[in-house]
């Protein structure tokens, strides 16, 4: 099936989306804490969110050269102050492919406030190979003033829990700049190191608050995250909704 015909397929849910992004006032905007965040490797929540606090989200990837539609539904929850759990639903096309559960916790801040930082853990089955896996980061939110402020990620996967498992180093570093109180400019940077290879996607991105619930993220670039390091071009959004 054409990825033109794949995207039309969802018509329905960016209705529902920016239906949603109505029933918000439109003189309360802004974007979460003030704090960008990356649109590519996601936070379960933003670092130091409130009990309480849900999310659902819709992160969308398309691969021109593969004719491949990535798309996952996500749904996010703070069980207490600083710490949230996310159920994740990775699909690819019509398939699918994983199960993932992330857990989130904050340290704290330091340089009074400028600073915010906390782990992730996510764990995932794989479908297709009947595999479990395992993510651990370091996360970092730094905010230089007022107009910019960056994340950055590091941490491992462990791509199975058997013989075949590899660990692979990851980082993920991205760079904001606000240029109003709803509306950012980024640039992401994920990289994934192995012993026999380094392995980049990098994404311009914008981020627009159209409510301080509801945020649209859209960008994209080129990508090597694959086996073969063949370099693909990816359009890329996030759609997300707080509570």
């Amino acid at each position: 099936m054409p990825g033109y015909i794949r995207f039309l397929s969802l018509t329905p849910i960016f209705f529902i989306w920016f239906g949603l992004a109505s029933i918000a006032h439109a003189d309360k905007t802004g974007l979460p804490n003030g704090r960008p965040e990356p649109m590519v490797f996601d936070l379960v929540d933003p670092l130091g969110a409130k009990k309480g606090e849900t999310e659902i989200n819709m992160f969308l990837d398309y691969s021109n050269s593969a004719d491949q539609l990535k798309w996952s539904p996500e749904i996010e929850y703070s069980f207490m102050d600083g710490h949230a759990i996310e159920l994740e639903l990775p699909v690819e096309n019509t398939n699918l492919s994983q199960y993932k559960v992330s857990l989130q916790g904050t340290w704290g801040e330091l340089f009074q406030g400028r600073m915010i930082h906390g782990w992730q853990a996510i764990g995932r089955r794989k479908n297709d190979e009947e595999e479990y896996g395992a993510d651990l980061l370091y996360l970092n939110d730094y905010k230089f003033s007022d107009k910019w402020s960056m994340m950055n990620m590091f941490g491992f996967r462990r791509t199975a829990f058997n013989e075949n498992g590899e660990f692979i180093g990851l980082s993920n570093n991205s760079l904001f700049y606000m240029y109003s109180k709803g509306f950012s400019l980024g640039i992401e940077l994920n990289s994934e190191i192995t012993e026999r290879s380094y392995r980049y996607r990098l994404t311009p991105q914008i981020q627009y608050a159209f409510s301080k619930n509801f945020v649209i993220q859209f960008g994209g670039g080129p990508s090597q995250l694959n086996e073969e390091k063949r370099t693909e071009w990816l359009v890329t959004s996030r759609l997300i909704y707080d509570f």
